[in-house]
């Protein structure tokens, strides 16, 4: 009787250490990474550390949660700290359409058009187009309303297209193009 109530204890204290182990890995750090945001100016920097396995969360210098980042599997979205809608993402093979609303109605729409070239489109209106010169590595960013072509030293991503997107804070612009690029765009 004695040896079988030991082993019963020693059974539920193990499968108890399990589960305590298990829970405490789904709240762990899976990934961190910094993202400087002020596409220019470097103004802000947030931590962001994948908190849930579909989620990622931006915090400030104060180790506030300030964005986090709902992954799925056609996209995500971008929320406030309070996991309110900000920013809804649509990937598809050719474009991205990205919306203030749950039912991704009118959006503004990066389409690939080209292997090196894309454009902004919002109700069937051209924004702001892209390039990118292969000798130079220099992508260029042409815009209606702006009257000079924008350069970026990087590498080609058509997602430096929200650049031109107005109604987008500074800080959310980096952590959408920061996300975009993160999925080859």
């Amino acid at each position: 009787m004695k040896t079988k109530v030991s082993i019963t204890v020693a059974l539920t204290l193990f499968l108890s250490v399990l589960i305590s182990c298990n829970s405490s890995t789904k709240n762990t750090t899976i990934t961190e990474t910094s993202v400087s945001t002020g596409i220019q100016d470097n103004t802000n920097k947030y931590l962001s550390k994948m908190t849930k396995a579909d989620k990622k969360k931006y915090y400030n210098n104060n180790n506030t949660v300030v964005y986090e980042i709902k992954y799925k599997s056609d996209g995500f979205k971008l929320r406030t700290a309070a996991s309110d809608l900000i920013w809804k993402v649509k990937l598809y093979d050719n474009k991205v359409k990205i919306s203030d609303n749950e039912e991704n109605l009118n959006p503004y729409e990066i389409k690939m058009t080209d292997t090196y070239k894309a454009k902004l489109v919002k109700d069937d209106v051209t924004l702001a187009r892209t390039t990118y010169d292969l000798n130079a590595k220099q992508q260029s960013i042409a815009s209606k309303n702006d009257a000079q072509l924008e350069f970026f030293e990087t590498s080609y991503s058509p997602s430096l297209l929200l650049t031109k997107i107005p109604g987008i804070a500074l800080d959310q612009k980096d952590i959408l193009i920061e996300e975009l690029k993160s999925k080859g765009y």
